[in-house]
């Protein structure tokens, strides 16, 4: 079995399953190649420099520090000021803060024919709550 498949899932407010993020995975399992790997990575894609013992996370729902795009990201702060476990339950559901996350995922590729992979994640969510 690979370290991957230990994790179990950890869905971020967004949607999100922070299991599947390079970066949860070098925390989780303490992995400065993980780390390392994200760094070069960043550096190909976007030409950002990353240092790579910054690269740590222990998922959206986490108060520790985050690392990227989540360390300032609108949707995480939203619900965390709301107290929901996730955007799903969101009487806003589906507002111009996640949908701009949501398209955000489709353009780096965290998605499934066309669709944020997070999106569908809260789908199921909603779906399984009886909220559509």
């Amino acid at each position: 079995m690979n370290k991957i498949q230990e994790l179990a899932p950890h869905i971020a407010y967004c949607g999100l399953d922070c299991s599947g993020c390079e970066v949860y995975q070098a925390t989780a399992f303490d992995d400065d190649g993980l780390r390392q790997n994200y760094a070069n990575k960043v550096k190909l894609q976007w030409k950002i420099e990353v240092d790579p013992a910054s690269v740590n996370c222990h998922g959206c729902r986490d108060t520790r520090p985050k690392s990227g795009f989540c360390a300032s990201c609108e949707v995480r702060q939203c619900a965390a000021e709301r107290g929901l476990e996730n955007c799903a339950p969101c009487e806003d559901y589906g507002c111009e803060k996640l949908q701009k996350v949501h398209a955000a995922m489709i353009n780096v590729g965290k998605a499934v024919d066309g669709i944020a992979t997070a999106s569908i994640n809260l789908d199921t969510i909603r779906n399984d709550m009886g909220l559509t």
